[in-house]
């Protein structure tokens, strides 16, 4: 059984498997680059070995296939391999295209039973030998995906197959360990950011000595270090008791935050190192002021409550009030733009329909369960209703208006879609406005003292360090 699932594995990476592959991966990472993301950032890209160096890319998992396209479209210039869930590779259709993306299995005790975790160490030597080529290998040594801002505990089944690949080699290759953090800033949202930030890689090779002597000594010190740099670049909020307190407080006085300590808000990038900061002050202050942070933790949980109830947002408050005009401009507006809205959504109305029987499913589970609605949304859309939908409008525009209008509409599609998102985020958020300016006094009422006491607590209990003179 062992034998036969893993020859398959192997035989469909074939040559028709690796041209489906790249064509597919450079249709993926377009619309991942410029549809889906509105901003995709990379920093430390001049960490990254040269192409051609054996590589173990290890990175944090928060956002389930998300984290994978997020690598393997900054890594353009390479042939990454990524390990993901066994349970995916069941049907062979299934099989076939995730091998022709690079995909291999890997089988966790937890999801695939204790029976299958031997299969790991026949899939490792396809991906060792892979390494030893000048290949990289994607990991995610957690094992399973993270429902919050937070670093789990680490595996060494990648030490593993990297050092048994160089005991193949005789201890001649060295393997670089390159760690990277994925960070976003909105998980499930559509047009939101994406982030790479790529650590300073470790040489396997200043650990050959340690580990022919003491082996299990030298997979636990790597193991220990690349998690540490992991957790230096990332946002790792271990408060767990506080977390939803401190989440809250990072998207609402982290804005603040960040334009205190010569950041941009707006700018992904900043807003990580303010948000790193803004915790590691919130955590040292934990010994001289535990009262003013309970009242804190407390106050925003309470706020965050009343915006969801009365479906204001925090940032509502921090806006001039618009007057009758400018709400009746904005009307206006709306107006005049709604038939060029509804020309564009008509051909993409699919495309933002189809996900929600299964994200509503998903939101509706555990935690966990909710960390792959960005998944689903952007693999269905992307391979399926996406093609489908454009395919068939394009047959349509050659049969009424000709090949040249048809080939300029398909191009423009997936813009016009764009467009009409942002009407509709535009029409939420003026409904927003209206609604936070006729609760203001009502079911929002007391919210603007609380805010402006937490703001308040806050600025004298941090110290405001301003992170770039660090980096």
């Amino acid at each position: 059984m062992e034998e036969e699932y893993i020859s398959k594995v192997i035989k469909e990476r074939g040559i028709v498997s690796r041209v489906f592959g790249k064509i597919s991966r450079a249709y993926v990472g377009l619309v991942h680059d410029l549809i889906y993301y509105r901003g995709v950032y990379m920093v430390g890209r001049e960490n990254i070995p040269p192409v051609g160096t054996p590589m173990i890319i290890v990175s944090n998992h928060q956002n389930t296939l998300n984290d994978a396209l997020a690598v393997e479209f900054g890594f353009k210039d390479r042939d990454v391999c990524i390990f993901t869930r066994a349970d995916m590779f069941k049907k062979p259709v299934v099989r076939w295209i995730l091998r022709g993306f690079n995909l291999l299995p890997a089988f966790r005790y937890s999801q695939d039973g204790l029976d299958t975790v031997s299969y790991n160490e026949d899939v490792f030597k396809i991906a060792g030998k892979d390494i030893l080529k000048g290949n990289a290998v994607l990991i995610f040594p957690e094992a399973v995906n993270q429902d919050k801002r937070w670093l789990g505990n680490f595996s060494e089944g990648y030490l593993r197959m990297a050092f048994d690949a160089v005991k193949e080699d005789d201890f001649k290759t060295d393997i670089k360990i390159l760690p990277i953090v994925n960070h976003y800033s909105d998980y499930f949202g559509f047009r939101e950011d994406v982030m790479l930030k790529i650590g300073e890689p470790l040489s396997l090779k200043d650990y050959y000595e340690l580990y022919q002597t003491k082996p299990r000594t030298a997979r636990r010190n790597i193991n220990s270090e690349i998690r540490s740099r992991i957790e230096r670049m990332m946002l790792n909020i271990t408060d767990l008791d506080n977390y939803d307190a401190i989440d809250y407080l990072r998207l609402t006085y982290g804005r603040h935050y960040c334009r205190l300590c010569g950041g941009n808000p707006n700018k992904l990038p900043d807003r990580l190192e303010s948000d790193k900061a803004l915790f590691a002050e919130l955590e040292a202050a934990k010994a001289d002021h535990a009262d003013d942070l309970k009242e804190i933790y407390e106050g925003s949980l309470t706020l965050k409550a009343t915006c969801k109830r009365c479906k204001v947002e925090d940032k509502n408050f921090d806006e001039k009030r618009p007057s009758t005009i400018k709400f009746i401009m904005q009307l206006l507006g709306l107006i005049v733009l709604f038939p060029l809205f509804i020309f564009s959504l008509i051909p993409n109305l699919l495309l933002f329909l189809a996900p929600f029987p299964l994200t509503d499913k998903l939101k509706a589970g555990n935690s966990h369960q909710a960390m792959f609605v960005g998944g689903v949304r952007f693999t269905l859309n992307t391979l399926f209703v996406g093609p489908l939908v454009y395919t068939l409008q394009m047959f349509l525009d050659v049969y009424f208006f000709g090949w040249i209008v048809a080939a300029v509409h398909l191009v423009l599609l997936p813009f016009f879609g764009i467009g009409a998102w942002q009407y509709r985020r535009g029409f939420i958020t003026m409904k927003r406005q209206w609604r936070f300016r006729r609760e203001r006094n009502k079911g929002l009422a007391g919210m603007d003292e609380l805010r402006k006491k937490i703001f308040d607590k806050l600025d004298n209990i941090l110290s405001k360090n301003t992170w770039k003179k660090e980096l």
